[in-house]
C-alpha cells in the first residue's frame, strides 16, 4: 500500500510554481484564496508534512480539506504533476485514515464494504432527512438494490460480438438502478454479452480521498481478485470515477514486485466506462427516434481514456430527434467531488452555479454525464430538468428502459 509523501518527492520538486493550475482549479476560482491554489498545497505540504519546518495546524488541514479532486490541474501542469496523489498522501499521512468522526467513518464503510446492508443506509439516510440534515444533491438509497435483484449472465441478441463483466458503481447499485438496466439492456441488444459477478464492493476511491489507503486496497483488491478470474473481452463500469481507481488508483496500491501487481495491470487493461466501450464497438442497432434537447457534462475523472468525453456525443449522434445542445464549458467542474459538497456546501454550491447558469442558456431539456456524484448535485441544481447516464437516453431511444433484464438459467 502506497501513497507516501516521499514517494512524490522528486515529482513534488518538478513545481516551478507557473500558476498555470490557478486558471483551471474550481476551488481556487471560487474563493480566490492562494492557499487553495494546487502548488500551495505542494509547497504545504512538502514544509509541514515532509521537511516538518512548518507546524501542522488545522489550517493545513483544512487547506488539505479544500481540494475537489477533480484532477483539472494535473491536465495543465507543463511538468505533469500528479497533485492528487499529492493530496491523498498529505490525507493520509495527516488523518491516519481518520479524517472524519468515528460515526461517519463507520458508516461511510459499511456502505463501501458491505453491500448487503443496505437496510443501514436507509434508515441512516431516513434518519438524517427527518432531522433536516440531508445535504442537498445527496442521494437517496433505494430498498430494491442492483445487486438483490441482477447478477449472473445476461446473453447477447443475435451474433455475440463480445462478453463482458459489468463493476457496478455504488450508486448504480444503491440510487440508480434504472442505469444498471440500460446498461445491460442497450448492451444485450447490440450484441454484448454481459456478466454480473456476485460479492462486488466499492472501488475504493472514496477511501482513497479519505486518505484511508488501508480500507481502500482491501475494497480494491477483493474486486480484483473477482475480476481476474473471469474470462472476458473488456470490464466495464458505468462510473468514471469507478474506471479512475482501476485504471490508474489501484496500480499504486498493489505493493511493488508482487505478483497482486501483475493481477492488478492485467484488469486495468480491459477497464472500459461503458459508454466508451460501447462506442469502440459501434452500435449495430439503429435507435428509433426521440424528440430531446440535451447538453452534455463532461466529468472531471474521464483523463484516463482519451476517447472517454467524446463518446456520449458519438454514440448519441445516431438518434434520430435527439438534439445536442453544447453548453459553454463541458469540461468545467460542477462542484460535486464524491463527497466534497457534503463537507462544503457553500463552496460547493457557487461552484455549481457557474455550471447550472451554462445549462440554462443551452435550452436543453435533459443533462448526460457519466459520473452518479454529478448526476445528483446537478439534479439538485436544476429540478426541472432530468439528469441521466447517456445510456439512459439510449435505452429510451431503443424503448427498453423500462425492460427487465433476464439471466440465463
Amino acid at each position: 500500500m502506497s501513497f507516501d509523501l516521499h514517494d512524490f518527492e522528486e515529482m513534488m520538486a518538478k513545481c516551478s510554481h507557473c500558476a498555470f493550475c490557478q486558471a483551471t482549479c474550481p476551488v481556487f476560482l471560487q474563493d480566490l484564496l492562494e492557499t487553495h491554489m494546487p502548488r500551495a498545497r505542494m509547497t504545504l505540504a512538502k514544509a509541514c508534512l515532509m521537511d516538518q519546518e512548518v507546524p501542522r495546524t488545522k489550517r493545513l488541514e483544512k487547506i488539505m480539506d479544500r481540494c475537489l479532486l477533480c484532477g483539472n490541474c494535473e491536465r495543465t501542469c507543463p511538468a505533469g504533476v500528479k497533485v492528487n496523489d499529492v493530496v491523498v498522501a498529505a490525507r493520509k499521512d495527516l488523518y491516519k485514515g481518520k479524517r472524519k468522526s468515528a460515526i461517519e467513518r463507520n458508516f461511510l464503510s459499511s456502505f463501501m464494504q458491505k453491500r448487503g446492508m443496505d437496510w443501514l443506509h436507509r434508515v441512516g439516510y431516513s434518519l438524517a432527512k427527518k432531522m433536516g440534515k440531508v445535504p442537498d444533491g445527496l442521494l437517496e438509497p433505494r430498498a430494491d438494490t442492483f445487486s438483490q435483484q441482477f447478477t449472473g449472465v445476461f446473453p447477447a441478441e443475435g451474433e455475440k460480438r463480445a462478453t463482458v463483466a459489468y463493476f457496478v458503481g455504488c450508486a448504480a447499485n444503491s440510487s440508480f438502478v434504472e442505469t444498471g438496466k440500460a446498461l445491460i439492456n442497450v448492451y444485450t441488444r447490440n450484441g454484448i454479452e454481459v456478466i454480473v459477478p456476485e460479492g462486488l464492493l466499492c472501488c475504493g476511491m472514496p477511501a482513497i480521498a479519505e486518505g484511508d489507503v488501508e480500507t481502500a486496497y482491501n475494497m480494491f483488491m477483493h474486486n480484483i481478485r473477482i475480476f481476474h478470474k473471469m474470462e472476458v473481452d473488456a470490464v466495464v463500469t458505468d462510473c468514471t470515477t469507478c474506471g479512475l481507481m482501476f485504471k490508474e488508483n489501484g496500480v499504486k496500491l498493489a505493493p511493488a514486485g508482487t505478483p497482486l501487481v501483475e493481477k492488478v495491470q492485467g484488469v486495468a487493461a480491459k477497464i472500459w466506462e461503458a459508454t466508451d466501450y460501447l462506442n469502440h464497438l459501434g452500435l449495430v442497432d439503429k435507435p428509433a427516434g426521440l424528440d430531446l434537447k440535451f447538453t452534455y457534462h463532461e466529468p472531471c475523472h474521464r483523463a484516463w481514456s482519451p476517447t472517454l468525453a467524446d463518446a456520449p456525443r458519438a454514440v448519441t449522434k445516431g438518434i434520430p430527434g435527439a438534439e445536442l445542445c453544447e453548453m459553454a464549458a463541458p469540461d468545467a467542474c460542477c462542484g460535486a467531488g464524491g463527497t466534497f459538497f457534503v463537507q462544503h456546501p457553500e463552496l460547493s454550491g457557487g461552484i455549481r452555479s457557474k455550471k447550472t447558469d451554462m445549462i440554462e442558456k443551452t435550452g436543453a431539456d435533459a443533462i448526460l454525464t457519466q459520473c452518479p456524484a454529478c448526476r445528483g448535485y446537478l439534479a439538485a441544481g436544476c429540478e426541472e430538468k432530468t439528469v441521466m447516464h447517456p445510456l439512459d437516453l439510449l435505452a429510451q431511444a431503443y424503448k427498453v428502459h423500462n425492460k427487465t433484464p433476464t439471466p440465463r438459467e
